[in-house]
């Protein structure tokens, strides 16, 4: 390996670890915390030691952390996953690998590392944005490649090479996107022992409250046809039917049971596709009642006999998928195969004030219908107030809440309303979920975080589930206009998320940039997403017509070979160049001579003509002479270890050359 000298070796290490920086900054999620903490001890060394041009760490204690972090990541390995202890593996070899940072070899071998990390990272993050930043590493690493090669030059040389060296791999990149079949991926993703963001699989009255403070993107749906009308906007995500006087959650009971054979639906229907977000769970979201047309493309969907769609395995990355909801049909398609005593359960202590209040007010001979509405009009108090930051109630929280506290977010209207109905006899449960969303297009709905919501679905024996919100009954506006318009003034949210994107909606052109840039994003997704093997087929059927497998194969034999073919003719015009440049500024110092004598000889080369003609020359023409010779030589014989262009040295010698003409003309 070839030593560099120290400005470019600078140069390279501060490229090398910026880049490396950012990667890890965009993929803190899958380290572990004590690789985290080698990548700060590696950051810190190696900067100190660009900067003081250290000697090389020794062999031996480098293999010695080697083989302490491997022993750790496999003894980690099982709690991780493949996937994340691999992205940790390569972490720990990057951080050690920078540590000795000293000849070309190893900034090489630290480059093709981070490539591989940038394509992990690509892996988590597929959104435009984080795209554009991975393309800024990319050319950030050629520019600390291209300094370890080129011997002295400039900033302004670096940034003028790698952008070509960019441009041209464009095209190659695109043709690779397109014919490179789409398979699906080699290894699970990890299963996470909780949910990274969203929704949660038990809910404690506050829990939702916590969401509504964040602006993260949940979710973008894409409508075909018309848009549903916000009161009819409930995006299903998880039913919680298990209560033990606090916190609700999903059962462990079977629920299983046979479903009927054929199923009729009836009214209005939609059709939309949705883009989500990853969560690292395996719910989904969609209006009721779902009937899914297309799902992810590396996974499967199910639909649970409660109309959630579900994946198979945690969402870890952005996925599409296209559903037809029926809104208009009542949720009683599996009437009589349902049993729904489940959803009577309730802790036998408790809430005591709650329970009088329920039995004092709800006769048995009520219908399911008077007694919701009986209910619900308890939330008909003025008194009653919605808020982002309700006070604890830790004990007896529904007594608290009905007749103490009075304020509450959506989660405590929700637990509040289907415990008390439980107790009337009226199975009931909580469906936890997204409601309303933001237009951001003629056609297109974004969820966020802040649109996080709970309800309650009661159990009517002759129209199935019903859905009632007592949200809605003391605060209309969250459903019908959304979360900011039924906090007063967006005072508690603003409070809450001073820095949050949404606050923009009160200033039009600010508000106008946001749209415009959500709707380039969201149309990015798209033609990822979209793009998966039936699409590819699609593409290459309209380009090549029916094709055989053996045709298709031949056809992306062809591309590479097309690709290769590209690559060839943009490196061997450029040497042809490069020596056409080399020669002709040779013949203008040989013309420049020979205008004043000194011919050169066939036979001769330019050091031999160089030699043989100075003692003729004045002092200086025969200084600067040796000068230009002494630096062509170096540059040329340097070729074989480093593709300095020639420009670099021209430049150098264009003074000399200068000189060299005055003298000889004294």
């Amino acid at each position: 390996m070839n030593r560099i000298k120290v400005h470019n070796r600078k140069i390279a290490a501060f490229c090398t670890l910026g880049t490396f920086t950012c990667l890890i900054l965009s993929l803190l999620e899958p380290p572990m915390g004590w690789v985290l903490v080698l990548c700060v001890c590696s950051f810190v060394i190696t900067g100190y030691k660009a900067q003081k041009n250290s000697p090389p760490l020794k062999n031996s204690v480098l293999n010695l952390l080697a083989i302490l972090c491997i022993s750790i990541i496999i003894w980690l390995a099982s709690d991780y996953g493949l996937l994340k202890s691999m992205i940790n593996l390569l972490v720990v070899s990057c951080c050690l690998k920078i540590l000795n940072l000293h000849h070309t070899g190893d900034y090489q071998m630290v480059a093709s590392i981070q490539l591989f990390l940038i394509g992990c990272g690509l892996i988590f993050h597929q959104s435009l944005g984080y795209s554009i930043f991975y393309c800024c590493l990319i050319v950030m690493l050629f520019c600390a490649l291209h300094a370890i090669k080129v011997r002295e030059t400039n900033y302004k040389n670096y940034s003028k090479q790698t952008l070509l060296l960019v441009l041209q791999a464009v095209p190659i990149a695109l043709v690779l996107f397109f014919v490179t079949p789409k398979l699906n991926p080699l290894w699970k993703m990890p299963v996470a022992k909780g949910s990274q963001t969203g929704l949660s699989e038990k809910m404690t009255p506050g829990d939702i409250a916590n969401l509504a403070k964040s602006d993260e993107l949940v979710f973008r749906a894409e409508f075909a046809g018309d848009l549903p009308k916000p009161q009819e906007r409930y995006w299903r995500a998880i039913v919680l039917d298990e209560f033990d006087g606090k916190t609700w959650s999903i059962s462990e009971r079977a629920k299983n049971f046979p479903l009927p054979s054929e199923v009729q639906f009836q009214g209005k229907s939609l059709d939309y596709s949705v883009i989500a977000e990853p969560t690292s769970t395996n719910w989904l979201y969609s209006l009721d009642i779902p009937i899914l047309i297309q799902g992810l493309s590396t996974q499967r969907i199910i639909s649970t006999q409660q109309f959630q769609l579900q994946s198979r395995t945690p969402l870890h990355s952005k996925g599409l998928y296209v559903v037809k909801s029926f809104i208009e049909q009542p949720l009683n398609i599996y009437n009589g195969f349902e049993n729904t005593s489940f959803y009577l359960q309730t802790p036998t202590t408790g809430n005591p004030k709650t329970v009088e209040y329920v039995l004092n007010n709800i006769s048995p001979s009520m219908s399911t219908r008077q007694k919701i509405d009986q209910l619900n009009a308890l939330f008909a108090d003025d008194d009653f107030k919605y808020s982002l930051t309700p006070p604890l109630m830790q004990t007896n929280p529904i007594d608290q809440f009905l007749f103490d506290k009075k304020t509450g977010f959506c989660s405590h209207y929700a637990s509040a309303m289907a415990y008390m109905l439980r107790i009337a006899n009226v199975p009931a449960r909580i469906v936890t979920g997204y409601q309303g969303g933001e237009l951001q297009s003629n056609n297109v709905i974004s969820v966020h975080q802040f649109d996080a919501h709970a309800w309650v679905e009661a159990w009517d024996k002759d129209l199935g589930w019903i859905r009632t919100d007592p949200t809605a009954i003391v605060a209309p506006n969250r459903v019908l206009a959304g979360l900011l318009s039924s906090l007063e003034n967006r005072a508690e949210f603003r409070n809450e998320s001073p820095f949050s994107l949404s606050l923009l909606q009160d200033y039009a052109l600010l508000n106008n940039l946001r749209l415009l840039l959500a709707e380039i994003d969201h149309t990015w997704s798209q033609s990822i997403l979209r793009y998966n093997q039936e699409s590819q087929k699609s593409l290459l059927k309209k380009i090549f017509g029916d094709m055989s497998p053996r045709s298709f194969s031949y056809a992306i034999i062809g591309s590479f070979v097309v690709i290769g073919i590209f690559i060839a003719l943009l490196f061997i015009p450029r040497q042809r160049e490069n020596k056409k440049e080399e020669q002709k500024w040779l013949e203008t110092v040989f013309s420049l001579l020979e205008k004043q004598g000194h011919r050169k000889e066939n036979s001769e080369t330019l050091q031999q003509f160089s030699q043989r003609i100075s003692p003729s020359l004045n002092s200086t023409a025969s200084k600067s002479l040796r000068y230009i010779t002494k630096v062509y030589y170096q540059w040329h014989y340097s070729q074989k270890t480093h593709s300095e262009p020639f420009a670099a040295v021209k430049d150098k010698m264009k003074k000399q050359l200068s000189t060299l003409k005055a003298a000889i003309k004294k």
